[in-house]
């Protein structure tokens, strides 16, 4: 989203590590190239089967903006939206929609799922809190008098259950990036987000028995300022930190998930190719963490694999085995419908350029692009530890999202067109 973008920009003067830069685009456009990272393991493409073989099931999937908790699109053009995520994703592709605390409205949002069913499209829902306008930030879940979270995780619950899934299926993600201050009231909070993620699973899983359960995934970008505001006035946690001290509040948190969300953007953030990956960790204000694993040589925690990071930390804390949902990647790029766009800030990779890194990105290189590496990335659709690859944002307001939109929208939410962005054998029927 907005902050990795102003965040990093903001840590390449403080920061422990290098600044990270773009390599060139094959375009007048050039940035300073990065040295090459260790490369993380190439997939081996196989030969193709002697005989037919059922066609793989859709890794594919688009966030949607249809409410981003501060602006709202009218429900009447909610079906023109998810018809043209259905002809980008086509059959069987996920969409992946926030649902506010305040607006746990079953019939409101069964209008949604109904779409979807039409539309042989496969949801998946985002519990989210309030954004408070005046504070910049979501609010923190209301807790209970003991210091719970029953009663808001009995609502969410009810509303869950309460739904006609048009999947056998119910994909929940309990909140988004908990270890940035602004999606938590101000001030991260690992131990409140662990009670939180372990009463709403729980709650979660007694009301409907087809819920699959995520976690919020972390903002591998995110710096540590122990405890400090930042210049933005919110504190942050890094994410092994994080995890670290959300086991320490509740040991068993991790075995109530059913699968692993995680953001795995490219690094710049949102600006570089697939090929360019790295381990950071950025520490500020005397900032140490006496748990600290170093990975092993080709892990990383920023760039397209990062979830692998994220499960070599979850293998040491005695979790194994989860599914990887990737529910938010991307990159920004240099069009918009809106040139004053509050995504914008930067030179952006074109289109042009984004489409050949996400075809590179799902399928690798295999001399297709020669200009581009051949390796430095696991491609997500060879890899068989990614269960789905959601893309942010397919449909925000173009005066917050125009550089991230894949949607070319007006102010009144109408679609002009959309920008090229999937490979032609992927949006085929």
């Amino acid at each position: 989203m907005l902050r990795h973008a102003l965040i990093a920009l903001t840590l390449a003067a403080v920061a422990c590590g290098p600044a990270l830069t773009a390599p060139p685009f094959p375009t007048a456009t050039n940035l300073p190239a990065t040295t090459a990272p260790t490369p993380a393991p190439q997939a081996t493409a196989t030969a193709p089967p002697a005989s037919p073989t059922p066609a793989p099931p859709n890794k594919l999937g688009l966030h949607l903006l249809l409410d981003d908790g501060r602006n709202v699109w009218p429900d009447e053009i909610w079906s023109a939206h998810l018809q043209a995520a259905r002809d980008q994703l086509g059959p069987g592709g996920y969409v992946l929609e926030l649902i506010r605390v305040d607006d746990l409205d079953i019939t409101r949002w069964q209008v949604f799922l109904d779409h979807c069913a039409a539309l042989d499209l496969r949801p998946i829902l985002r519990l989210a809190t309030t954004f408070d306008r005046t504070a910049g930030y979501w609010v923190a879940p209301l807790t209970d008098p003991d210091g719970g979270y029953a009663q808001v995780a009995r609502d969410y619950a009810a509303f869950v259950a309460g739904l006609r899934w048009p999947t056998p299926e119910h994909p929940v993600i309990v909140g988004n990036e908990p270890n940035h201050g602004d999606e938590w009231g101000g001030r991260a909070d690992p131990a409140a987000y662990a009670r939180f993620l372990a009463d709403v699973a729980d709650a979660l899983h007694a009301a409907d028995p087809d819920v699959l359960v995520l976690n919020a995934p972390l903002d591998p970008y995110s710096p540590d300022t122990n405890g400090q505001p930042f210049n933005n006035g919110f504190t942050y946690v890094d994410s092994e930190r994080f995890l670290d001290e959300m086991r320490a509040a509740v040991p068993d948190v991790f075995k109530r998930l059913d699968a692993w969300g995680s953001h795995a953007y490219p690094t710049g953030p949102l600006a570089n190719g697939p090929w360019d990956q790295t381990f950071q960790i950025d520490r500020l204000n005397g900032g140490a963490n006496p748990n600290h694993l170093e990975p092993p040589a080709g892990l990383f925690n920023r760039g397209i694999n990062g979830y692998a990071w994220e499960l070599f930390k979850l293998e040491r804390l005695g979790v194994r085995d989860l599914e990887v949902w990737i529910t938010e990647t991307g990159w920004r790029h240099a069009e918009t419908t809106d040139s004053t766009a509050t995504d914008g800030g930067r030179d952006w990779p074109p289109v042009a350029s984004i489409a050949q890194w996400i075809d590179l990105a799902l399928d690798g290189n295999g001399g297709r692009y020669p200009v581009w590496p051949e390796t430095g990335w696991t491609p997500w659709r060879r890899d068989p530890r990614v269960r789905a690859v959601v893309f942010f944002a397919f449909n925000g307001a173009p005066r917050e999202w125009g550089h991230t939109n894949w949607l070319e929208l007006d102010d009144a939410g109408a679609i002009l067109g959309a920008y090229p962005l999937l490979p032609p054998r992927v949006t085929a029927p």
